[in-house]
């Protein structure tokens, strides 16, 4: 099994700062609060399953892929002033683990996309803290907690060959537009997904190479009412 390696940056964030751990230990609230089912006695008597989004494995694997940092100490954000973001940590945190949040300059990133009815168009970064490496021939993504959109930002997407360069960059971030109030910590800021580096090449299939295909497994899934794509097609991942 490949070991991701979470290095600490310094000795004082070890009294604050918490640490990385499986994205399958930080599964959202809404996740685990939504029913696998809908009315299932009518559903089945209908002949359908009346299945949620809880029953979809691919969204929980994307939810539980990786690794999750947090946000390391608390923030007071104020994101009301269109034209300035402010944010402040404890006092004590400012001399005890400096330079844990920045804002980017602006003409570092005034060509990116951004939605400004919905984000603050200034670029917030975090300092998680913690460095990564990884074996040879393998990288991480870094991106925003899968479906993790009630967050009161967005992290940016990211790619690191972790396995040449410890990485201990800092996460940017946007936050939303009028967003008042404290960024607790502990709060889930980015996930962290290694990979395996491989040359791919793109190849297209005539419909009629690949119906016959598809349509076995289609039925295949659809002959059971749960877990077809799970107990079926689906390979376990661990990330531990």
């Amino acid at each position: 099994m490949n070991t991701i390696k979470f290095h600490q940056i310094s000795d004082n964030s070890n009294y604050v700062v918490p640490e990385p751990e499986p994205a399958s230990n930080s599964i959202p609230d809404w996740y685990k609060k939504q029913p696998g089912l809908i009315t299932p006695d009518f559903h089945l008597s209908m002949g359908n399953s009346g299945v949620t989004i809880k029953k979809c494995m691919p969204i929980f694997d994307a939810m539980s892929a990786g690794y999750i940092l947090k946000i390391p100490c608390d923030i007071y954000v104020d994101a009301t002033n269109p034209e300035r973001l402010s944010y402040s940590e404890t006092r004590e945190m400012k001399d005890f683990l400096p330079e844990l949040f920045q804002k980017h300059s602006p003409p570092q990133y005034n060509h990116y996309s951004v939605d400004l009815n919905i984000y603050h168009k200034e670029l917030f970064r975090v300092n998680p803290y913690w460095a990564i490496s990884t074996p040879k021939g393998t990288s991480v993504i870094y991106t925003h907690p899968i479906h993790r959109d009630e967050l009161p930002f967005t992290s940016l997407t990211a790619i690191v060959d972790s396995d040449k360069f410890i990485s201990r960059g800092a996460i940017s971030m946007f936050i939303k537009k009028d967003f008042k109030g404290i960024i607790k910590q502990g709060t889930p800021f980015a996930q962290i997904i290694p990979f395996s580096r491989e040359s791919w090449k793109m190849e297209i299939s005539k419909f009629i190479d690949s119906e016959k295909e598809m349509n076995r497994q289609h039925m295949d899934l659809r002959s059971v009412f749960y877990n077809g794509y799970k107990n079926k097609y689906r390979s376990k991942k661990e990330f531990k």
